[in-house]
């Protein structure tokens, strides 16, 4: 009897340490989180779902385009949104949709949108957005430039910058569409060393490869650099345990990591939550971090 007593409490001494080596559990609450359909957004949201999940969290992702996911964080349709770039690039989706929200961690600094031109086109004769109306400029571009969705920061600054510029003057035609187009079109141009400006934006997996150097923009119509933020509704940061918003709180990941995750995506073919995964692996002391206290 005696030796069960010791194997009974021998056991509930190694569930304890094991209890107390994981994170805390939360209270199981649902936690609705709306992510942009980017695979560098999927990455970074991949991060906080499974920060929540440790805590015990069921999460429910909504998953679209800038337009469609900003107003479900005013309708109290999302709770967090990975993520806001604050205070430039999402400025006019975050005046209207932002109002019972706040940001709770920077994920990233220095996010920005951006027009460029390939490093080897060269900056004596095109430094400046200015400088593509320039004849002998013109003469040698490629007319196309290829955007992201219509309804992202960076397409709507871009349709600025072709009206404030008269860029439509000198042949230029802007065209909105689907990232898999905007890649193809930065690689096909870089393959045949073409002259080509390409609306442009970090992170993403293609900073780590294609060598653009950013143009000069005096109007900063795509607005200065911006900070990464996940946001989260008034009444979620009122209702969530402490340690929860603690946690999320704690999240840092940088440009080069969320590149690093978007590569794992785009080169490599995993799934975003498995870059995510792979990468809080590779980072477990600063993961853990999050989670102290």
């Amino acid at each position: 009897m005696m030796a069960i007593y010791k194997r009974v409490f021998a056991g509930l001494c190694a569930l304890a340490l094991v209890l107390a080596a994981a994170p805390a559990r939360a209270d199981g609450s649902k936690v609705v989180m709306a992510q942009i359909n980017i695979s560098f957004y999927a990455v970074t949201a991949g991060v906080v779902q499974e920060v929540l999940e440790r805590l015990g969290h069921a999460v429910e992702v909504k998953s679209g385009s800038h337009a469609q996911m900003f107003p479900l964080l005013a309708s109290g349709e999302a709770d967090i949104l990975v993520a806001a770039w604050l205070p430039s690039a999402h400025r006019e989706y975050w005046e209207k949709y932002g109002g019972d929200a706040k940001g709770i961690a920077i994920l990233y600094r220095g996010a920005q949108l951006y027009w460029s031109v390939p490093a080897y086109v060269p900056v004596e004769q095109v430094a400046s957005v200015a400088d593509l109306k320039k004849p002998e400029v013109a003469r040698q571009m490629v007319k196309t430039i290829r955007a992201t969705a219509p309804d992202s920061g960076l397409s709507i600054g871009s349709r600025k910058i072709m009206e404030t510029y008269h860029l439509g003057e000198a042949g230029y035609e802007l065209i909105p569409g689907k990232r898999d187009a905007w890649v193809k079109h930065l690689e096909d141009n870089l393959g045949t060393r073409s002259w080509f400006v390409m609306p442009f934006f970090r992170p993403n997996y293609l900073n780590l490869s294609a060598d653009m150097r950013i143009l000069e923009e005096p109007g900063k119509l795509l607005g200065d650099p911006s900070d990464g933020t996940l946001v989260a509704r008034h009444d979620f940061l009122a209702r969530a345990p402490q340690r929860t918003v603690q946690a999320l709180s704690r999240i840092s990941l940088g440009l080069e990591a969320v590149a690093e995750m978007d590569r794992l995506v785009n080169i490599e073919g995993m799934a975003a939550r498995d870059a995510a995964r792979t990468w809080m692996e590779r980072n477990r002391e600063a993961v853990d971090a999050w989670f102290q206290g």
